[in-house]
């Protein structure tokens, strides 16, 4: 479908967008522990294109709240091809309490991790890059990501991923067991996002 849509702000359908990391484990006890996908729950947005609808003008802004990060969901683990068994809820609680505690995400201090884009743009062989500036952790750097953006009457929908390391944000990747058991320091960053005419 073409992109001539109206110019101007849209609305993020939060109900069909999703946003999700993939955490790997590793260590020489990495077979005792689980590989991770934490989804966020909650978080909002804006998308916009000029008047002649151009992928290249798609500028986005996203935040979402650290407190809403909710790991190992059965269906989540399924959907994104998690493999083991599945994380009981006694520990999906610690992996949560982990991930938001001070020596991780430090979610009672750095309340957001958001996202702005600076521009899209089509590289020789036609696919869309996406690049832009990620905030994590209080730490702001800039990311680049391959992007694919379809386009309906009324409706955007975007999908990429994007591989970081978690220390580069000043987050050391979580280590027990005396480093038996650890998570490594590049994770993916997963979104489908959806973005309706309001």
């Amino acid at each position: 479908m073409g992109w001539a849509q109206p110019a101007g702000a849209w609305r993020l359908d939060v109900a069909k967008s999703e946003l999700v990391v993939k955490v790997w484990k590793t260590g020489a006890a990495a077979a005792l522990a689980h590989d991770h996908v934490v989804r966020a729950t909650k978080f909002s947005g804006e998308v916009s294109l000029d008047e002649a609808g151009a992928p290249e003008s798609l500028a986005l802004a996203v935040s979402v709240e650290v407190a809403s990060l909710v790991p190992d969901e059965p269906e989540t683990r399924k959907k994104y091809f998690i493999v083991g068994p599945p994380v009981p809820p006694a520990d999906q609680l610690k992996v949560k309490e982990h991930l938001l505690g001070d020596e991780q995400l430090d979610a009672a201090k750095f309340k957001a991790i958001s996202f702005k884009s600076d521009g899209v743009y089509r590289e020789a062989g036609g696919g869309l890059q996406c690049r832009g500036q990620l905030t994590l952790h209080g730490v702001t750097r800039e990311v680049r990501f391959p992007l694919t953006v379809k386009a309906g009457v009324g409706v955007v929908e975007g999908d990429a991923s994007v591989r970081l390391k978690t220390s580069d944000f000043g987050v050391a990747p979580f280590s027990t067991a005396l480093g038996l058991i650890r998570n490594k320091d590049e994770v993916e960053l997963v979104l489908h996002l959806v973005a309706v005419r309001p």
